[in-house]
């Protein structure tokens, strides 16, 4: 397993670094892939024996500035936390950022109103990563979402044939 710790995040980095069009600028086609390996790397670090499965999951782009052209890949998914491991929603979401912070990761915390969301950057990294750790209250199940956007590129908008086919809109 740590082999793989090790592996995904430098893949996500080889790839997008070789990654350009013929002007030398990165395509949202080349992150969509590095972005999802990331999130899917992020989650297979949760212990399975607490997630009692995926609630939600997203693969969108998202767009950098008002005319929507430069857009980001923003890969999420949501764990639903098993009610008898709820009490360590936070402790969980802490060892998962402390997992990647051992690869070079740092991280910055913010709190309140039961969830802690930990943001994560990594110098030389075009990717950003988000943990969010949902405590169980009488309204909420007790979740931990994770966010992972990969940088800012430039395409034709939302609705250009690239956009709409990496969304499955075609």
């Amino acid at each position: 397993m740590p082999a793989i710790r090790i592996l995904i995040p430098l893949l996500l980095i080889v790839t997008l670094a070789g990654c350009s069009t013929d002007d030398g600028r990165l395509r949202l086609v080349e992150t969509k892939s590095p972005v999802q390996l990331l999130r899917n790397e992020a989650w297979l670090r949760l212990p399975d024996v607490m997630v009692k499965g995926d609630y939600e999951t997203l693969d969108v782009s998202m767009p950098c500035d008002e005319a929507g052209r430069e857009r980001s890949w923003l890969s999420r998914t949501t764990a639903l936390i098993n009610n008898s491991f709820a009490p360590r929603t936070t402790t969980v979401a802490q060892e998962l950022v402390d997992s990647f912070s051992e690869q070079g990761w740092t991280a910055t915390v913010a709190s309140g109103a039961g969830n802690t969301e930990y943001t994560l950057e990594k110098e030389g990294s075009p990717a950003r990563m988000s943990v969010l750790a949902v405590e169980k209250t009488a309204d909420h199940r007790a979740t931990i979402a994770i966010s992972i956007s990969g940088p800012c590129v430039a395409t034709d908008g939302a609705d250009s044939a690239e956009v709409r086919v990496l969304e499955g809109r075609s």
